[in-house]
């Protein structure tokens, strides 16, 4: 295999973007911890109905702005789910022991 600096810009910049996203994915769930003092277990299964909703109009429209409505309709729709989350199971576990919590939203 010939390693020509193409190449290893290409690996650089994948390792950069999965790096990236997996400092959103943490940054958050500490974010929700810090704030709220619940540990957020769901905080991934969130983001991957983020990127299956986003998956699913950029398939659906299939046409030149079907990334841009992606990006407006995905984040809308995770917000509609945390927030059904957030009234429907967070609210009654924030007093509650951690294992509880962990559980829970494990859970979800």
């Amino acid at each position: 295999m010939t390693w020509d600096i193409g190449t290893i810009i290409l690996l650089i910049m994948a390792g950069l973007t999965r790096a990236s996203i997996l400092f959103i994915v943490a940054a958050g769930l500490t974010l929700v911890f810090g704030v709220l003092r619940v540990i957020n277990m769901a905080h991934g299964s969130l983001y991957m109905i983020g990127a299956f909703v986003a998956a699913s109009v950029i398939q659906q429209t299939g046409g030149a702005g079907s990334f841009w409505l992606a990006l407006v309709v995905a984040p809308v729709a995770v917000a509609l789910v945390g927030a059904v989350v957030e009234f429907g199971v967070l609210r009654r576990i924030y007093q509650a022991e951690h294992v509880v919590q962990l559980l829970a939203t494990y859970a979800l």
